[in-house]
């Protein structure tokens, strides 16, 4: 049991870095950030997207009239 812990932490963790360094990736591209509907960090969502035990995030990615993604939203789920 100790093992299956360590791995699913050890997953989590890999998640978030990941997951992390996208989002800074956007935010150098000064693409806002949103998680339900606040204006965000990479490692607040980030965060929030690894620790979820129950329900998931969905992005939402808003362009502008040329095509560029302008800002990413991320909104809850449950089900």
């Amino acid at each position: 049991m100790i093992v299956i812990d360590f791995f699913s932490r050890n997953e989590q963790k890999q998640k978030y870095i990941k997951l992390t360094k996208e989002l800074r990736e956007y935010k150098n591209k000064r693409v806002n950030l949103y998680l339900e509907g606040r204006d965000s960090t990479p490692q607040e969502i980030a965060n929030a997207c690894t620790v979820m035990e129950e329900g998931s995030y969905m992005r939402e990615y808003v362009s502008n009239e040329e095509g560029v993604i302008i800002e990413i939203r991320f909104n809850k789920i449950t089900e």
